[in-house]
């Protein structure tokens, strides 16, 4: 078996991890990377690999930076089956189209921009995205597949977003059975909405993402007591709450946390606005796939048969609806994206919120260095929306826990439920400094050294 990164080394995009077995070459994850994508030399315009030459791709969840390049992959000669989850599939087929739009809708602005420059070229239009729906083979949890002769396919659930899950082959080398697992994106234990990750034994080869793996993060029950304040203060002050949020999957938990706090510990109920129709397309997805929750969480966000339904949730599908929010009087929870706040509906509302000292801005995502949601996170007195500077008076809590990624803790106690006596590891999908920490919490249960790829680098395992 060997096993070439092509992505998602010592950093957290790009994921694309190439595994041959037995003369099959088999492509985990085919994600973008944080890239100018208009950029001839972008790496998400080239692939270290013939794309031709492989039998099969397989996909751990429908974030972009694990999908993102799937039709870029087809545009390259790949022609073969493309596998997921039910759910990932239905995701995945609305995030390509959303990004196809929107690589279309900036190109054209950059060329009204500088009418005299050469067309950007988008890394894929529509009709891509129909070629990658067209190779989609559903595959639920728990149900072993032939993927290609002599290697079975199972996916178990990763419990990081709705349909995430982890990639699990089996196979004879000789005489030899093996068993090698990919995490994919591996989430938090006991956040509510999700099942807990499945927990995977007999682990020939592992391959696992580190994202926090030198963070530990509050726990759920502290999460709801702090957002259980804000809201108190919210009804109090009679003011606003404002999320950043991304529209998979953050969104989704957020409202989840929010019925949580009014119907199970008796919260006076708010009105939850959600302002993305990318999030509202998203979550209407999440309606139709009731085995990925918890009995508790149906129970929670059911309402007149259909999940996500509450009495309390608004959501906000025109430009007409997001602008009717400013003329609304508090209390109100608006969740919109982006989740960085670099773009989408959320910029609009900020430049209505901030200055007012008795709103309040709720961090949930991860901030990137240099983003408005960063500079907001880190308190900054000023801050520049669109063309105008504000005052940053309003109060800002950051609740880094509700991240869908595992943290230490996480990864130490899946880590401990394998038993041990895997032959090689490997981390991906994380910053140096979080997988140089996480390095000594895995290598006990390793029996060789656990490596840290760099991108191009290929192992014989």
């Amino acid at each position: 078996m060997r096993i070439s990164f092509h992505g998602a080394t010592k950093q957290v995009t790009g994921s694309a991890h190439l595994v041959e077995i037995n003369n099959r070459r088999i492509l985990l994850d085919c994600g973008l990377f944080e890239s100018d994508r208009f950029n001839p030399e972008s790496p998400n315009r080239q692939f270290d690999f013939d794309p031709a030459s492989l039998d099969a791709v397989v996909v751990s969840h429908s974030h972009n930076d694990h999908i993102g390049r799937l039709p870029v992959l087809i545009r390259h000669g790949f022609k073969g089956p493309i596998y997921t989850t039910p759910a990932t599939a239905d995701i995945l087929n609305i995030m390509l189209r959303d990004s196809a739009r929107i690589q279309r809708e900036d190109a054209r602005n950059a060329q009204l921009r500088n009418p005299d420059s050469e067309p950007l070229s988008p890394l894929f239009e529509l009709s891509d995205v129909e070629w990658v729906i067209e190779r989609l083979v559903r595959l639920p949890y728990e149900q072993p597949a032939e993927l290609l002769p002599g290697i079975t396919l199972t996916y178990h659930d990763a419990g990081h977003i709705l349909g995430s899950a982890m990639v699990q082959f089996d196979f004879k080398e000789g005489d030899q059975q093996r068993r090698f697992l990919f995490t994919g994106d591996l989430g938090r234990r006991d956040m509510g909405m999700l099942h807990n990750p499945t927990v995977v034994k007999d682990i020939d080869v592992l391959v696992s993402e580190s994202t926090y793996g030198a963070k530990e993060l509050d726990i759920y029950d502290t999460l709801l007591k702090q957002l259980h304040a804000i809201v108190l203060r919210a009804i109090r002050l009679q003011s606003k709450i404002i999320i950043p949020a991304f529209s998979l999957g953050r969104t989704q938990k957020m409202i989840h946390s929010f019925l949580e706090l009014f119907h199970e510990h008796r919260v006076k109920p708010v009105p939850i606005y959600v302002d993305s129709p990318l999030a509202t397309r998203l979550t209407e997805v999440h309606r139709d796939h009731p085995s990925c929750y918890t009995p508790e969480s149906i129970k929670l966000l059911e309402s007149d048969g259909s999940l996500f339904n509450a009495p309390e949730l608004h959501f906000c599908p025109t430009w007409d609806d997001s602008r009717r929010l400013n003329y609304l009087n508090g209390p109100l929870i608006i969740i919109a994206s982006s989740g960085m706040c670099e773009a989408g509906r959320i910029r609009h509302h900020l430049r209505h919120a901030v200055e007012d000292p008795d709103n309040a801005i709720v961090i949930v995502s991860y901030q990137a260095e240099k983003t408005l949601g960063r500079k907001i996170a880190e308190g900054a007195e000023r801050i520049q929306i669109m063309d105008r500077w504000h005052d940053l008076n309003c109060a800002v809590y950051v609740l880094d826990g509700f991240s869908g990624h595992a943290d230490r803790n996480d990864f130490a106690w899946w880590y401990e439920q394998t038993g041990g006596n895997i032959q090689s590891a490997f981390l991906v999908h994380g910053e140096p400094e979080s997988m140089e920490a996480l390095s000594p919490l895995l290598q006990p249960y390793v029996q060789n050294p656990v490596v840290i790829p760099e991108k191009g680098q290929s192992f014989d395992v």
